[in-house]
């Protein structure tokens, strides 16, 4: 999509407009919301770590639930939130020493993409391989019983992941919010009970 068609969708866009009008850093918020609406993991999580966090609309939506959970949150970008109780690590989570962390956590959420290139096949692609480095870590951060959210694009590699995920999660469900575009192949996935 040319950025003059992008930015005219976005003036369009009814998410976006509520966003603002509501504060949120980006209409990604309402997706958590919905997410959270359905499966309620929010309300009765303790600790959750966020990989990708950046601008912060899901971070928003955590402490919007629930004022007293921990929250560490990783992204290579600024955030634009903060709160006493998320401490924000701009580095890569994927090369991270979760070891550092004084705790494992009992959600995991991220609305992690890559920066798309337009070609659906080698976008879908370059999500799963970061859909596998979480993956690649999960016994390093998460508690017995932990759950799991992640988007995902749908593709080719969509039924393997499934099947990893279904190795480390007793269930493991699909879920498209109504703020999520129409047109868009995105997906989140919810993955409940981590299996250790």
């Amino acid at each position: 999509m040319k950025s003059k068609d992008w930015l005219q969708r976005q003036k369009r866009d009814f998410y976006v407009k509520k966003a603002k009008k509501s504060g949120y850093f980006s209409r990604a918020a309402y997706k958590l919301l919905e997410i959270d609406t359905k499966f309620d993991l929010l309300s009765s999580s303790k600790n959750i770590l966020e990989l990708g966090c950046s601008p912060g609309g899901w971070t928003q939506v955590v402490f919007e639930k629930n004022e007293k959970i921990r929250m560490y949150a990783f992204d290579l970008l600024d955030i634009k939130f903060s709160h006493p109780n998320l401490t924000f690590i701009k580095e890569d989570f994927i090369n991270f020493k979760y070891s550092k962390l004084p705790h494992k956590f009992d959600l995991i959420i991220s609305d992690i993409a890559p920066n798309t290139t337009g070609h659906q096949s080698t976008d879908h692609l370059r999500i799963s391989s970061m859909i596998e480095d979480i993956i690649f870590i999960l016994d390093e951060i998460s508690l017995p019983s932990s759950s799991l959210i992640l988007k995902i694009w749908k593709g080719s590699e969509e039924m393997r992941i499934i099947k990893l995920l279904k190795k480390k999660y007793k269930t493991v469900s699909y879920f498209k919010p109504d703020s999520s575009r129409s047109e868009s192949s995105e997906i989140f996935i919810v993955a409940q009970k981590f299996i250790k």
